[in-house]
């Protein structure tokens, strides 16, 4: 199912958000890694891990222990748990004729299948767990739920393709938060305007009413945001120093968007910025711990011949996260102070402005009401 999102005639929506036991319930925790994680789809990797046969990468957030390989000239995963003893094979990334065990020597092709278990009279018939991937703008999904399928609706939007990116930073840390938090500042532009001052110059003021572009479906949302021209000046350093790069890049011209958000709603965020991809991933550890994997990707050409374009696009990116993460963390303390008083409270939607956020909170309640 799948529709365009209301238009800014509509201002506000009378039903409410989620309980605030939802964002400490342990039980609500499981509904959600069972219906919503684990049915996927899941994001494994970008097609520039692996460029060659023999290529393969250590993946990380919801693929740890698992390797990217291609072979044959397809990417797969593979674990990376050797059968025998359970000991990592490999880390980091690298080239490799066979997948071999630093501990005793058993030996796997890059199918996963085992070619060789030293002093074994007879080969135990383990093979390594293979798991085939899904390319979706050159990005790589697994699970049950078909990334190309679900994603139809944006099959138009050309600003999507990611296939000439290369990798340039991956960062992975821990919040003392619920993983719906950080989720849901991403899904509303509600708090844009107040929480931040650099990016809020650069985006027309007409899209954080109503985004021309917004589309959802039944597990996700995206929205584009256009660019408001001519730029006036940033009210932060970074984000001068950014405008300032962007328009020599550009020479003089407009920038096709500010930004292209999509979420898929079991944990995966993709941000598109001029040149620029972000990848992110969440690993649900408790109700109030979430680990976070974010992957930076540029595209190749400006990665090669505009370092500077990289360096402040990255620091731009990293002070939109800080104040994303502060806006999370407050609504966390808010709804902690709730919870050991034993209290709730659910406020209304500013509509269309949380137009993404209530598509992700009707998600979420189908779910655990057929849980």
């Amino acid at each position: 199912m799948t529709q365009t999102i209301a238009g800014p005639e509509t201002q506000v929506d009378s039903e409410l958000g989620l309980p605030v036991s939802w964002y400490f319930d342990p039980e609500i925790l499981e509904i959600e890694r069972r219906e919503l994680f684990a049915a996927g789809p899941t994001y494994a990797a970008h097609i520039c891990r692996v460029q060659r046969d023999g290529d393969y990468a250590v993946l990380g957030g919801q693929q740890a222990g698992r390797l990217l390989v291609r072979h044959e000239g397809r990417p797969q995963l593979l674990s990376n748990t050797c059968r025998h003893r359970q000991a990592e094979m490999l880390t980091g990334t690298g080239w490799m004729k066979n997948i071999v065990c630093p501990i005793h020597n058993w030996a796997y092709d890059l199918n996963g299948r085992l070619l060789a278990a030293p002093h074994f009279a007879e080969y135990p018939c383990l093979d390594l767990e293979r798991t085939d991937l899904t390319e979706w703008n050159g990005l790589w999904f697994t699970g049950p739920r078909d990334v190309r399928r679900q994603l139809s609706p944006l099959d138009g939007w050309t600003e999507l393709s990611t296939t000439d990116y290369v990798l340039e930073r991956i960062d992975e840390e821990e919040h003392d938060l619920n993983w719906k938090a950080f989720l849901e500042v991403y899904l509303e532009d509600y708090h844009i305007g107040v929480v931040h001052p650099g990016f809020r110059a650069m985006v027309d003021p007409t899209d954080l009413r109503a985004a021309l572009q917004a589309v959802g479906g039944e597990r996700f949302f995206c929205e584009q945001m256009n660019v408001r021209w001519p730029l006036p000046p940033a009210a932060t350093p970074k984000f001068a120093e950014y405008l300032k790069v962007l328009n020599d890049v550009l020479d003089g011209r407009r920038p096709p968007f500010a930004a292209i958000w999509l979420c898929l709603f079991p944990g995966q965020l993709v941000e598109w910025y001029p040149f620029t991809m972000v990848v992110t991933t969440y690993t649900l550890l408790s109700p109030t711990r979430t680990r976070l994997r974010s992957e930076y990707y540029f595209d190749r050409r400006i990665a090669e011949t505009r370092r500077d374009y990289v360096e402040i696009g990255l620091a731009v990116l990293d002070e939109v996260t800080g104040e994303d993460h502060m806006a999370a963390q407050t609504l966390q303390n808010g709804r902690n102070a709730l919870w050991q008083r034993g209290e709730n409270a659910q406020g209304p939607y500013q509509m269309p402005m949380e137009q993404g956020l209530r598509r992700f909170h009707d998600c979420l309640r189908e779910i655990v009401q057929n849980a």
